[in-house]
């Protein structure tokens, strides 16, 4: 499937929707996004200066899941600090 960045922000944060905390939203930083051989590295902060970043990974990991079961892509959700 050829993808344009601005569908795999979309998508991603779509995929992500299910997985959202009540007490911070995840989401993707649309300038951190990188294709390499079939791999897609997406970046994603939470909306909160204090949340840890294990606080978040299994949220990641399962969104990671939905999409590879739903829409057959290797997406990598990479947590990072909010600014």
């Amino acid at each position: 499937m050829m993808l344009c960045a601005k569908q795999l922000v979309d998508m991603v944060q779509r995929y992500l929707e299910p997985h959202q905390s009540r007490d911070y939203r995840l989401n993707v930083v649309a300038d951190g996004i990188r294709h390499e051989d079939d791999w897609w590295y997406v970046v994603v902060q939470p909306d909160k200066g204090d949340v840890r970043a294990y606080d978040y990974a299994a949220r990641l990991s399962e969104a990671e899941q939905d999409l590879q079961d739903k829409e057959h892509l290797n997406v990598l959700l990479v947590p990072v600090m909010p600014n």
